[in-house]
């Protein structure tokens, strides 16, 4: 069963965990910090409020509030960004998705911003891109993720990455959108 959640990044190791959006949610606004089980054990990680997922329910952990004087590490971790134009930077609440609509050689489709983990994890992309493309109307999605060095990497029709592939990012049209 699809739901959606929260990609949690721990301060040590290149894991990626996914919480419930209900679970977080249910959190203090103010929360950053999570303490996330994973296997038998529990580990501190800093939560994306800014972006959900969706996501296999197999895959969510159970998680509670925790804050920096628990684990000071986890303070400097954080997602990577797009950096877009200063106009159009946004904190893009929950229940929005970061995304730009783009009309290319009469093909229109919209490029929303996830996570890298998600984009490297074809079932997970198709999964989250075909939720995507039914809230949006049917329209066409790619999913982009960035690498640490802001490298962007894309999943969805070959053709449609064709069209991205010399266009800067900082050239389309990023916005928050309402999720349907």
């Amino acid at each position: 069963m699809t739901t959606w959640a929260y990609a949690c990044r721990p301060c040590k190791g290149r894991a990626e965990w996914w919480v419930a959006r209900e679970l977080v949610d249910a959190m203090a606004p103010e929360v950053q910090i999570l303490q996330v089980q994973a296997g038998g054990a529990w580990a501190c990680a800093v939560v994306d409020r800014q972006r959900m997922q969706a996501v296999d329910g197999s895959l969510l952990r159970q998680a509670l509030a925790s804050s920096a004087d628990e684990c000071p590490d986890c303070l400097p971790v954080a997602a990577p960004k797009v950096e877009l134009p200063e106009a159009e930077q946004d904190t893009t609440p929950a229940g929005q998705v970061q995304a730009a609509a783009v009309s290319l050689q009469g093909r229109r489709f919209l490029v929303v911003l996830t996570s890298l983990g998600v984009v490297a994890s074809p079932g997970e992309a198709d999964m989250l891109s075909a939720d995507l493309s039914a809230r949006f109307g049917g329209t066409e999605v790619v999913l982009m993720g960035q690498a640490d060095d802001g490298t962007p990497h894309y999943h969805g029709n070959p053709m449609l990455l064709d069209l991205l592939a010399d266009l800067p990012l900082d050239r389309l049209p990023w916005k928050a959108y309402p999720l349907r």
